[in-house]
Parts: C-alpha cells; sequence; structure tokens
C-alpha cells in the first residue's frame, strides 16, 4: 500500500478536561479529495488547527511525507508544502488582490525575511508573475488590481484560496470555503475545487452535502472528537449512524 502523503496517528487535542479530539487515525492518500464532515462541535476545525500547527497535540503524530510536522511552526509547515485557507476571510483588505498573491507568493519564496522585504515591489518580477498565475487560475485576473476588501464575497473567498496556493502546496487545507455563499456562487466553487484536485491533494471540511458528495473521493465522518467512519462517499451514504447524525435519515 502506498504511503499516505498526510497520516495522523492517535492525534488527540484537550482543552483543559475537555478532550476536543480524541484519537484520531488518518491516512489522506495523495492525489485524492478527502472530506471531513460532522455536527458543529464534532472537532473538524479543531483538528484543521491542529495538522496546520495552529494548536500544539496533546498526543499523537502528524507525518507529511514520512517526515514529523506536528512539532514545527506554523510558516515551516507551510514551506513543507501544506497549505491552508480559513473558513473566515484572511487576507490584508486594503492591499489589492494582486498584492495580497504576491506577498504569499514572496513568503513561500523567501520566508519574508526583514533583507527580503527591503527589496523593492518592482523587483519582485517573478513573485508578480506567480501571483498573477495563481489569479488567472481563479478567474480573478480582472479584479487583480481591486482592494481585496472591495470585493464579494465569493471573490474574496476565492482570493483566500489563491493566497494558499501561492503556497504551491502539495497539499491544500480547505476549512469551509462555500460558507456564506450564494448558490452560484457554490457552483463556482465546487467546480474550482474539482479544478484544483486534478493536481492538488485536498482535505476539506465542507458542510454543503451536495459539494460534498460531487467533489470528494473519501469521506472522514467525525462525532464528539472522534472518527466514527472514513471510506468513499456512496459507502459512508448508507451507514445509518451518518444517515441519521448527519444527512437527515436520507437512503440514497
Amino acid at each position: 500500500m502506498a504511503t499516505p502523503l498526510l497520516a495522523l496517528d492517535s492525534v488527540t487535542k484537550e482543552f483543559g478536561n475537555i478532550r476536543a479530539v480524541d484519537e484520531v487515525t488518518l491516512d489522506v492518500p495523495e492525489g485524492e479529495v478527502t472530506a471531513v464532515i460532522g455536527p458543529n462541535g464534532a472537532g473538524k476545525t479543531t483538528l484543521f488547527n491542529l495538522i496546520t500547527g495552529r494548536y500544539e497535540l496533546t498526543g499523537g503524530q502528524i507525518d507529511l511525507r514520512d517526515e514529523r510536522i506536528d512539532q514545527l511552526e506554523p510558516q515551516d509547515i507551510v514551506q513543507q508544502g501544506l497549505a491552508r485557507s480559513f473558513q473566515i476571510t484572511n487576507f490584508f483588505p486594503d492591499l489589492t488582490a494582486l498584492e495580497n498573491v504576491r506577498l504569499a507568493a514572496q513568503a513561500q519564496r523567501t520566508g519574508l525575511t526583514p533583507s527580503a522585504m527591503l527589496q523593492h515591489y518592482d523587483d519582485q518580477s517573478e513573485t508578480r508573475a506567480a501571483a498573477r498565475s495563481v489569479l488567472e487560475r481563479l478567474d480573478l485576473l480582472g479584479i487583480a488590481e481591486e482592494p481585496a476588501g472591495s470585493l464579494a464575497h465569493g471573490q474574496q473567498r476565492h482570493l483566500e484560496i489563491g493566497i494558499a496556493l501561492a503556497c504551491e502546496p502539495d497539499l491544500l487545507v480547505m476549512d469551509e470555503p462555500t460558507a456564506g455563499m450564494s448558490p452560484d456562487e457554490t457552483v463556482e466553487t465546487r467546480e474550482l475545487v474539482e479544478d484544483l484536485a486534478e493536481d492538488i491533494t485536498i482535505v476539506i471540511i465542507e458542510h454543503d452535502m451536495d459539494v460534498v458528495m460531487r467533489v470528494a473521493d473519501r469521506l472522514a465522518v467525525m462525532e464528539n472528537g472522534s472518527l466514527l467512519t472514513v471510506g468513499p462517499p456512496a459507502d459512508v451514504r448508507q451507514d445509518e449512524r451518518v444517515q441519521q447524525a448527519y444527512l437527515g435519515g436520507e437512503t440514497a
């Protein structure tokens, strides 16, 4: 069996007497979309915070390409090839869309060291080209010079994905990319995820079950901080526990 791109082994996180993530063991195969689903409070976002280094583990281990990453700082995890788009938009609202993505590209290449930041903006031809390429892929090139804070909600969410893409990840972790979107924006974002999945491994939290069932190769279902089941969407959909808890009792 091939080595997974990302491997979680008995990952646990406690906040005082509360165990938010309880010994989760999960392999993320390279080249697939793994969707993590479950009700509010199931531990999904906490799990993402552990994967991306925002929280320290209470127990367990996380490996990326067989190299342990759970003891690294978040910026070092990004350097290893794992980037994240957040549930809440996370950018500089007064900077243009292009500048936001360019800064992310620059950070990936230089780490945003003081010496790198002293370089004149016009000297950053490589990072500007990389940023424009990302915006073009996201169909945002037309608003490249617009302040990020002035963009429509769907455009802001896609820009946030673009900031993650500028880090050139092998693994993209997406936290509710369709949150707050209109039906049309949701379709556009689902199609974007499908496009990105052609060359990037993705782990996604998403409440829209139509999106989940369309984009995911595997579902990982969480309940009360634990992993309830993992498998192909069609199999998980038939699980009675999942039907009752998350799919409203559907019998597809």
